[in-house]
């Protein structure tokens, strides 16, 4: 499918960075960076297309406090299905004008359209039914008929137990960096939202620890939702965007020929 240039056409405010491949494959992986979480889609959509229609659709593994998991309702299934997704403006504009502002139906507007496989979602909204989301299971029908698994965890541990039993690649993998935060708010955010400790997020983004060595060899995408005002503001998210950048990326990221950190090491 042909598809406009998208260095052009960007949802406002996005941008992203062309970067070896994590598994040090002979090809490339862009990492996508942007305010509000529904622009994922946009990107989920590209990389989806540039795979080929041929090939199944990429596992989403997602880290967000919020799950983010707001089904379309009939009328905006029918605007995905209008939708012309080898139009990138076109997309960009929906994004912005169409998914929901609330940003938490990108994951299943993204299903609906098989943009996106099955979903796996590390939360810690309703985090105090954790024993009963251990074990639950959801599934979500697309436009097709074909059946999206849905899976909510609540701590990468328990993400690890299912994701080694899964073998299939590619994956995208999306972080919000309001994950790497603590809310009594049920909504997330709020007065009293405060940053984990910093020693967490990087065990969490540890390129030798067990999630990202996973997702290394299976990346066919990443995106990052900055969220500062569910991170506590701009500095509480700018400095999680600096943990994560330091733990992954070589100069910093979307600076002059970033790389993977573990890459460069290796090297």
């Amino acid at each position: 499918m042909r598809m406009e240039n998208s260095r052009l056409v960007l949802p406002q405010g996005c941008k992203y960075e062309i970067v070896a491949h994590p598994s040090g494959a002979d090809r490339a992986v862009e990492v996508a960076l942007f305010q509000d979480h529904r622009f994922a889609f946009f990107f989920w959509l590209k990389w989806r297309f540039a795979l080929g229609t041929d090939a199944p659709p990429p596992l989403l593994v997602s880290l967000d406090w919020h799950e983010d998991l707001a089904s379309p309702c009939p009328s905006e299934c029918d605007e995905l299905t209008a939708l012309q997704t080898s139009n990138l403006l076109e997309v960009a504009l929906f994004c912005w004008q169409s998914l929901n502002p609330g940003n938490d139906g990108h994951i299943l507007a993204a299903a609906c359209l098989d943009l996106i496989g099955d979903i796996y979602v590390v939360r810690k909204q309703n985090a105090e039914y954790s024993e009963q989301c251990r074990s639950y299971i959801e599934s979500f029908l697309d436009v097709n008929g074909k059946v999206h698994r849905v899976r909510c965890f609540s701590s990468v541990p328990e993400l690890m137990k299912e994701l080694m039993l899964v073998s299939e690649p590619p994956v995208f993998f999306d972080v919000d960096l309001d994950y790497c935060t603590d809310s009594p708010d049920p909504c997330g955010g709020g007065k009293y939202v405060r940053l984990v400790p910093d020693c967490e997020v990087k065990a969490i983004l540890d390129p030798n620890g067990e999630l990202m060595t996973w997702l290394f060899s299976r990346m066919a995408g990443m995106t990052i939702a900055t969220e500062p005002e569910f991170c506590g503001g701009l500095i509480n998210s700018n400095h999680l965007l600096s943990i994560l950048s330091d733990c992954l990326f070589h100069p910093q990221l979307l600076g002059h020929s970033s790389t993977w950190k573990h890459l460069r090491s290796e090297s």
